[in-house]
């Protein structure tokens, strides 16, 4: 065996045993429940400790290209 072949074989081993040897991710079991506010008509706010989401959607587009009656060409 040469010593290029011994390397790898070295640095295979030890990435398999620092693959083998991570901790696994876990999510927290006791999370805080997100609590959701309206703040406007199309508008709302989730809280957690730590995080604030605000989706502000916009409204739906009034869209009639021929004028303001739908159906009428």
């Amino acid at each position: 065996m040469t010593a290029k072949h011994l390397a790898t074989l070295v640095g295979a081993a030890a990435v398999a045993a620092a693959i083998a040897s991570a901790p696994l991710a876990a999510a927290e079991p006791n999370q805080p429940e997100e609590s959701c506010n309206t703040a406007g008509s199309s508008s709302t706010v989730c809280q957690t400790p730590g995080d604030v989401e605000i989706n502000d959607a916009p409204p739906p587009p009034d869209f009639y290209p021929y004028g303001g009656e739908a159906g009428v060409i």
